[in-house]
């Protein structure tokens, strides 16, 4: 296994469900044959320190450096499992290594948990960061100034759940300036029950009547009850006058009518409907008033044509004027007005 290369100054910090009496290579066996079908077998995150931290730590001794880092590592596993991917749940190693300039561990994390299942490792990358950037926080070490914010973030906003699910917390409570809003307020409301208490009563005499009637008579029961019924909007429903003096109409829908009741009686009268509807539309359509001929109007233009023929000076015809052979006649008619050209 990479984390217990020697070359690379490999230590063996924690281990879960490892045999560490056999060899890397047997332990990678071991592993293999633990894990499930899943398409990931293992996960490897990388712990980092910076140039800073490192340097303190290399100034502990060999003793209290490895009780620090096995707190840190142990720290980190905490927060994962805060965040959902519990670590603890699957054979897991890590490994330090300190062959390069910043102290770092190795830890390598099995998919499968003991149970066969496969461990939840949704967003593990992001949730790695703001776990370590917590831990760093915690044991005032820097971290990463990107995962910091996150983690910021992500204990403001967890801060602002826990808020709003906390049962004993003061519920915000409207509070009425004036007597009048109150009165408003119960103005509303009383208007409110009396609309569903007139729907229900609705409701009940409908379902009444359509258990005592029939089709036929359906509609005059309902009129005898101040019902009128109509249709709105493809449903069936009924005209009222509420209190007010105005008409409302409710759909059998909204009164929550029971239509195994109803329903036969407004078939039978949907098809009456239809059926008298294409007999209005099938029959002999209205004579349409001749229009009178020019010929039998009494127009202004025949009235001076009939002047003029009385004086034999010219005719009438498609409404266009004839001039006639008598010139004197002609031009006096033309002075008077009588002919226009």
């Amino acid at each position: 296994m990479y984390g217990q290369d020697e070359s690379k100054g490999g230590e063996i910090l924690l281990y879960r469900d490892v045999d560490m009496t056999a060899t890397p290579e047997e332990q990678a066996r071991d592993l293999v044959r633990m894990s499930g079908p899943y398409k990931v077998k293992a996960y490897n995150i990388i712990l980092s320190l910076d140039d800073k931290d490192t340097e303190k730590f290399r100034q502990k001794s060999v003793a209290e450096r490895y009780r620090v880092e096995r707190e840190l590592i142990q720290a980190f596993i905490v927060e994962m499992e805060k965040r959902g991917t519990n670590i603890s749940d699957c054979p897991f190693v890590v490994a330090r290594h300190g062959n390069t300039d910043n102290e770092h561990f190795h830890m390598t994390v099995l998919t499968t948990t003991f149970d066969g299942h496969h461990i939840h490792d949704s967003f593990i990358k992001k949730n790695a960061a703001r776990a370590a950037a917590k831990v760093s926080e915690m044991y005032g070490l820097n971290a990463a100034p990107r995962a910091l914010r996150n983690e910021v973030a992500h204990q403001v906003a967890a801060a602002r759940r826990d808020w709003h699910r906390r049962a004993d917390r003061q519920r915000p409570v409207r509070k009425s300036n004036t007597m009048e809003d109150i009165q408003n307020r119960m103005r509303r409301r009383e208007a409110i029950d009396r609309a569903n208490r007139r729907k229900a009563e609705l409701r009940r005499t409908i379902e009444r009547i359509a258990r005592e009637c029939t089709a036929e008579n359906f509609a005059a029961r309902l009129k005898e009850s101040g019902m009128v019924l109509c249709r709105h909007k493809e449903d069936w429903a009924v005209t009222v006058s509420v209190d007010d003096g105005k008409e409302r109409t409710y759909t059998f829908v909204q009164l929550g009518v029971d239509s195994a009741l109803t329903g036969p009686l407004l078939e039978v009268r949907l098809g009456s409907d239809e059926n008298n509807r294409q007999k209005r539309s099938e029959g002999p359509k209205a004579k349409r008033k001749p229009i009178p001929s020019p010929s039998s109007s009494k127009s202004k233009g025949a009235a001076r044509a009939n002047l003029l023929n009385q004086h034999g000076g010219a005719s009438y015809s498609n409404r266009e004027w004839e001039v006639g052979a008598d010139d004197e006649q002609e031009d006096e008619w033309r002075r008077g007005g009588g002919l226009k050209m």
